[in-house]
């Protein structure tokens, strides 16, 4: 995707965490919201995202400490912010039931919903569509 959006120059991304995998799910959706508040949630997020191993607390810190960010203050963050963070994930999932989103990772463009991994050139596909419809 970052390719595509690069290439494409004006494309807006927008990114909503979903965790509808359990309390795990929920845990690296927090890891990741408390990543943005050291300016590293993209990295982290693309990090969680594309790592084929299942995700636990080692998987966790590695993605954010990889990406430059500190273990330590991100808990601290998750503890003083748990209900902000709750009410972001909750609004979140209202969000992706009305637009119809059935699963992850899914992609909204103007007014087309893709659901599934995507590769650059179906990005690029994706963005024509959407400026087409308008």
């Amino acid at each position: 995707m970052e390719e595509a959006v690069r290439d494409d120059g004006d494309v807006q991304v927008i990114y909503k965490d979903w965790p509808i995998f359990g309390p795990i799910s929920e845990r690296a959706a927090s890891v990741a919201l408390a990543s943005a508040e050291q300016g590293i949630y993209v990295d982290v997020h693309h990090r969680l995202m594309t790592d084929n191993r299942s995700i636990d607390e080692a998987v966790l810190r590695e993605a954010l400490t990889e990406a430059g960010g500190e273990w330590g203050r991100a808990q601290a963050y998750i503890k003083s912010n748990k209900s902000k963070i709750a009410a972001r994930l909750q609004a979140n999932s209202r969000q992706a039931f009305r637009i119809g989103l059935s699963g992850t990772p899914g992609f909204v463009a103007g007014p087309l919903l893709v659901v599934g991994a995507i590769d650059k050139r179906d990005f690029s596909r994706l963005f024509a569509e959407a400026r087409a419809a308008g």
